[in-house]
């Protein structure tokens, strides 16, 4: 028996028939030709049960301006006559062939999509029926996400007509065909088609015949107007004889050839089948890689101190950074951190190694190459389940940061409010504690580079306010850096000579030892070469970067960048912060000493020398 397909459309003209289509669709309402006992079988493909779909349909639509005889959604139906989805009993309701559904459910929902792509915003295949069908709805927007219903469809019969020889094409492997073309069947719609299917007087609702069911009659032949019996029974006579000698003649060969039919027929069975399979186990290998590629994407973002910590045994140095985080490996190697970016320092031979990302990083602690990436990722998952990734990823972010900023992220930058009230406890750390001159701090905060926040952090803003370096001066370990991180943090001097250091502390320690000279830091800066504009015209340029291993790394990479040949290294201590406190207690020595010398020859105190005080320089 032919199987033939079923491909419905109807015109949802409101926002209340769009939501009851849903809800029908969803069984939230009572479904007189469905089988309650079997309920749960229906399956949401595209969708969730619990979906508005008038209000999924709305926020697509972004609040566009509907015209009164729009229409606001297209719901469809899409199924098969009985016999292909119980050949061997095509009048038993409720029964299907699991294999043959499954074939049609991907092949027509593959289909569906193709043809309309994200304008489906639900699709629910109905279990509890006399037949399997797939019901949708469908959004019927242009290219520009204007809802226009004509554009989609059309205003004529011939489009629906392409779209039901479409369809028949795409389901003609599995055995299914078109209905007759031409016919002068009426189509249904999807409202016709339920009430058609609707008897509360039978059991079982009865089954609507597919569109090629209804015969139209052929005209009749030239022979049958022909008046003159005689010459008809003679034709008919004259034309059976013909057919009878050249059957006999052919005998042998339409054996041959039907043999050969009846096997080609079961070949060409056999490869549906194995084509089927196929299809079937590469929809299963479609589903494992999309889920696979949303566990990598999970773990790719995983915090890359939590991954050197758990998977590695990395321990944080003591020179660590808030914008570089320096980590020791157990096999003495260094690991710098810096966001989702990572370096790796190799000594021997010296080697500057990078990265970017969670997983590309466990590829290269563990040797592997790019064709053992999904076994990164297993390897991840051994160490970060779904639920151990959210608690660890929560305790990371409780120890790192204070809770109030860590919604804060680069590219969000929003500069924070001055706190006037704060500003003394803040100035008060700075001169104090950090040693800085209270003239330089005072200079700057009256230009309005240095300030306080509502919460006692000290706020230092880069060139042209393009972001900020911000840290807690009460005893809290924060620290970060705000904004697109494009430009340096600049403190202009009035001479042709440019100290390039990395973090703002060394270029305020700087500004103390060379007031007159401009100290541009790069701290957290995103790209080294953007540095270039602040170094046209100056007439000597020097590389101040302190000691440790990542200064010497970042030196030797500027150094390559812009061929610097001046390096400037402190004499007194590792960092210029020291060599400045230094400087200035050896100032201090010398400065008693001349006092107490004057004392011891004199007698008297002569005015300590004025010069010994740094002068305050100009700032940007």
């Amino acid at each position: 028996m032919t199987a033939f397909t079923v491909l419905r459309f109807s015109k949802l003209k409101s926002w209340g028939a769009v939501g009851g289509a849903g809800s029908h669709n969803a069984r939230l309402r009572k479904t007189d030709n469905a089988d309650p006992n079997a309920l749960a079988k229906n399956r949401f493909l595209i969708g969730s049960p619990g979906d508005d779909l008038a209000t999924v349909a709305q926020a697509r639509l972004k609040g566009q301006k509907i015209r009164k005889n729009a229409v606001y959604a297209v719901e469809g139906v899409m199924s098969a006559s009985p016999a292909y989805f119980r050949p061997d009993s095509p009048e038993q309701y409720g029964h299907y062939d699991p294999a043959r559904l499954k074939a049609w459910t991907y092949v027509s929902l593959n289909w569906l999509q193709r043809k309309y792509g994200d304008r489906v915003i639900s699709a629910v295949l109905h279990l509890d029926e006399a037949t399997p069908h797939l019901q949708f709805i469908i959004l019927p927007t242009d290219d520009r996400g204007r809802l226009n219903c004509r554009k989609l469809f059309g205003g004529n019969r011939q489009i629906m007509a392409d779209l039901q020889t479409e369809y028949a094409g795409a389901v003609a492997h599995l055995g299914i065909s078109r209905g007759r073309a031409g016919s002068k069947a009426q189509h249904q719609g999807v409202a016709q088609y339920y009430a058609a299917t609707q008897n509360l007087n039978h059991t079982r609702p009865p089954e609507i015949p597919a569109q090629a069911d209804i015969e139209v009659p052929e005209p009749p032949g030239a022979m049958a107007r022909l008046k003159d019996k005689n010459l008809t029974d003679y034709a008919r006579e004259t034309a059976a004889r013909a057919i009878e000698e050249q059957t006999a003649k052919l005998a042998p060969a339409l054996n041959t050839l039907t043999d050969r039919n009846d096997f080609l027929t079961a070949e060409v069975m056999r490869l549906r089948e194995e084509q089927e399979r196929l299809k079937l186990d590469n929809a299963l290998l479609s589903q494992e890689n999309e889920k696979f590629k949303a566990e990598a994407k999970k773990l790719r973002d995983l915090p890359l101190a939590m991954v050197l910590t758990k998977m590695f045994g990395a321990t944080e140095a003591r020179d660590s950074r808030p914008h570089a985080k320096r980590f020791e490996l157990p096999d003495n190697g260094i690991i710098i951190v810096k966001g989702n970016q990572w370096h790796e320092i190799r000594k021997d031979p010296p080697q500057w190694i990078q990265g970017k990302g969670a997983v590309n990083l466990v590829m290269h602690l563990s040797g592997y190459g790019q064709e053992r990436y999904k076994q990164a990722v297993r390897d991840m998952s051994v160490f970060f389940n779904e639920q151990e990734t959210t608690v660890s990823l929560a305790e990371y972010l409780a120890g790192t940061a204070s809770r109030e900023f860590t919604s804060i992220t680069q590219g969000q930058y929003q500069k924070p409010p001055a706190s006037d009230t704060h500003w003394p406890e803040v100035r008060k750390y700075l001169v104090e504690q950090m040693q800085f001159p209270a003239d330089i701090i005072d200079q700057a905060h009256e230009d309005g580079l240095i300030y306080s926040d509502q919460r006692k952090n000290c706020v230092i803003l880069r060139d042209q306010d393009n972001g900020a370096f911000i840290f807690n001066t009460t005893g809290k370990q924060f620290s970060r850096n705000l904004g697109q991180n494009d430009k340096p943090f600049v403190l202009l001097g009035s001479d042709k000579s440019i100290y390039i250091t990395d973090t703002l502390m060394e270029a305020l320690s700087l500004k103390a030892m060379h007031p007159e000279s401009t100290i541009l830091a790069t701290q957290g800066l995103r790209h080294i070469k953007q540095v270039r504009p602040y170094l046209e015209g100056q007439a000597e340029i020097f590389l101040a970067l302190s000691r440790d291993k990542l200064s010497e790394e970042n030196a030797r990479n500027l150094a390559h960048n812009f061929s610097l040949p001046k390096r400037l290294l402190p004499t007194l201590g590792q960092t210029w912060h020291e060599e400045w406190r230094l400087q200035r207690e050896q100032k201090e020595r010398e400065k008693n000493l001349s006092v107490e010398s004057t004392l011891h020859n004199t007698g008297t105190i002569e005015k300590v020398d004025e010069s010994l005080k740094p002068a305050s320089g100009m700032w940007r």
